[in-house]
């Protein structure tokens, strides 16, 4: 995707701008607050920011749209900025501002470096500085319908005498942005849970890149269902009350869910459960490394066992 239409996406969510304008507005006190807006891009946010009255906004972005958030600057006549080209965890000596704010986020939420950009983001505080966003809160549910399956685990059906058992063991090992709606999780969201929560204020101690939970699911909650794959969204806090959702029942904006598949699906059935462990890992060395182990278990025995990470499914 190039870069203006990446940016195009971004700017033509509403969900999206409004809920940062909502937090600027509330952090901001004209004429003093000063912003740090750490991968700037078209540098909206700060144009926000300095209609809201901060007194100054650092843009900090390493792309070439820094030139084009230069120009429409000057197309609208907005003073009061420093333009700094760059990846913000290189800067040796940040300036120091009341507020920081980044959007860096993905349709799986750490694919962009949030976690670690706004870890490395407390460089840039005064004392009593704020982060944009505070806080994130990532969620799982099954998914008991077949249509996404469907959609991409189309190998056995290729035909033509030709078995292509290597690349579906490929495909599955991947993560899947798609539409999730409501009927592929059984009608609603109650099967959800939480499996990652971060919070980013700058007391906050920085959370690590490798992160992982287990979480389980009872027969009381899916027996007789059939299990196909994993759909993934996330909440995220912008400033106390004020929050960007991409669960499938919130407002849509231009980050779908992500799907992840099953190389084989799981029927519960009376006294069985099931476990998931998902393991994400942003840490430099690993790029961007998601992990998925599913077991169908009985009487704590494990009845199926499921090893995917997208490391096996790059090609």
């Amino acid at each position: 995707m190039s870069e203006i239409e990446l940016h195009r996406k971004l700017l033509g969510d509403r969900v999206r701008n409004q809920a940062f304008h909502a937090a600027l507005k509330s952090v901001i006190v004209p004429g003093k607050t000063t912003v740090a807006d750490l991968g700037a891009g078209t540098g909206f946010l700060s144009f926000l920011a300095r209609q809201l009255g901060a007194s100054h906004s650092t843009l900090i972005e390493y792309t070439d749209t820094l030139d084009l958030a230069q120009e429409l600057a000057r197309q609208n006549r907005i003073d009061g900025l420093s333009f700094i080209k760059g990846h913000s965890g290189e800067l040796k000596r940040p300036p120091k501002v009341d507020v920081v704010v980044s959007e860096t986020l993905g349709n799986y939420a750490l694919e962009e470096g949030l976690l670690e950009t706004l870890a490395d983001a407390r460089r840039y505080l005064k004392k009593n500085g704020l982060l944009i966003p505070c806080a994130l809160q990532q969620f799982v549910a099954p998914v008991l319908h077949p249509r996404l399956q469907q959609e991409i685990d189309i190998w056995p059906a290729v035909g033509f005498g030709v078995k292509l058992d290597e690349a579906r063991r490929v495909s599955l090992n991947n993560m899947y942005v798609r539409r999730v709606v409501a009927e592929d999780l059984g009608g609603d969201e109650s099967l959800a849970k939480s499996w990652d929560e971060l919070r980013f204020g700058a007391s906050d101690e920085p959370a690590p890149s490798l992160r992982r939970r287990s979480l389980h699911w009872s027969a009381k909650q899916l027996e007789g269902q059939t299990v196909y794959g994993w759909a993934l969204w996330w909440v995220c806090e912008l400033v106390p009350g004020i929050a960007i959702s991409t669960a499938p029942s919130a407002p849509a904006t231009h980050w779908d869910q992500v799907y992840l598949p099953l190389l084989e699906a799981q029927t519960i059935d009376a006294g069985d459960s099931l476990e998931l462990t998902l393991t994400s890992d942003t840490r430099p060395e690993a790029g961007l490394r998601v992990g998925w182990r599913t077991r169908r278990l009985r009487e704590g025995k494990a009845l199926n066992t499921q090893d995917q990470d997208i490391a096996q499914g790059r090609i």
